[in-house]
């Protein structure tokens, strides 16, 4: 049986343990209610700006194929792909970054290249030859800035020909409780995907004047496009991040909790038999 001097310090230690997981726990909340806002307040202009190209979309002529939706065949038949892999900074978050960092290497061959968000996937590929760029969060929620400038390195790869396909893997929301890491296709764009007109904006093809053309409104609507699809992937990767340390620190609370309630009525039974003994 350990001493009471020993369970009073593993006692004191657990104490100091629940009050960084509890801190951690309340850090996350903050970040969460601020990350889901940021994302509200943003997201009428994306919803917008993909309304938008879907009337672009059917007044751009079938040939010659736009480069943002040209599929390459090389001669191997094997096409060079990229995966944009959004991770974390930190761990402590559960399964989080684990469940990102499996779905990749479900879906990746061996040439295949590997653009990654966040240190965790850094530290854990950075051996992987295919991992050939590293983006960093910082310390602060993802923002337009960043979300742009991973927007304008993906194109720039992909219409130099450098890569053929361009896939972004995030961890999307489910529920209130529940996530996923899920897989999308950013670059070369589905045509088809873009075709239906939103509603309340009237026949796609209906009498829509663009100038100087639709092939250059296009070419100036399609980064944007995709812009807002990296940045509601960043951010809702980021909630999902929340979220999991949320949960993963109020499990680690309670647990300490526990612990600590067991700690004690063994101290106290220690210390109980100690006086007996100096009794008797």
């Amino acid at each position: 049986m350990a001493s009471s001097k020993l369970l009073k310090e593993r006692i004191e230690s657990i104490q100091d343990t629940r009050k960084i997981t509890n801190a951690m726990y309340l850090i996350s909340s903050s970040k969460l209610r601020k990350a889901r806002k940021n994302y509200q307040n943003v997201l009428p202009y994306f919803t917008r700006m993909r309304d938008t190209i879907s009337r672009v979309v059917p007044h751009l002529p079938e040939e010659p194929v736009h480069p943002y939706f040209h599929e390459r065949q090389r001669e191997d038949g094997n096409p060079r792909r990229a995966y944009l892999v959004l991770t974390a900074d930190k761990g402590m978050a559960g399964s989080f970054n684990q469940n990102v960092l499996k779905l990749l290497l479900e879906k990746a061959d061996a040439n295949d290249r590997f653009y990654v968000i966040g240190q965790v996937g850094y530290r854990a590929l950075r051996k992987d030859p295919r991992l050939v760029k590293e983006f960093q969060y910082g310390a602060t929620a993802p923002s337009l800035q960043r979300a742009r400038d991973i927007t304008v390195d993906a194109i720039d790869d992909f219409k130099s020909g450098k890569l053929d396909e361009i896939y972004l893997i995030y961890t999307r929301i489910e529920n209130a409780l529940t996530s996923e890491p899920t897989m999308v296709r950013l670059l070369p764009l589905d045509r088809a995907h873009l075709q239906p007109a939103p509603k309340g904006l009237g026949d796609p093809k209906g009498d829509v004047e663009m100038f100087p053309s639709a092939w250059t409104v296009f070419e100036q609507i399609a980064p944007i496009y995709m812009h807002g699809m990296i940045f509601g992937a960043m951010t809702e990767s980021f909630c999902a991040e929340q979220s999991a340390r949320m949960t993963a620190m109020d499990s680690a609370t309670k647990n300490a909790n526990d612990m600590i309630r067991e700690l004690q009525l063994e101290y106290n039974r220690t210390r109980q038999g100690s006086i007996t003994q100096e009794i008797t």
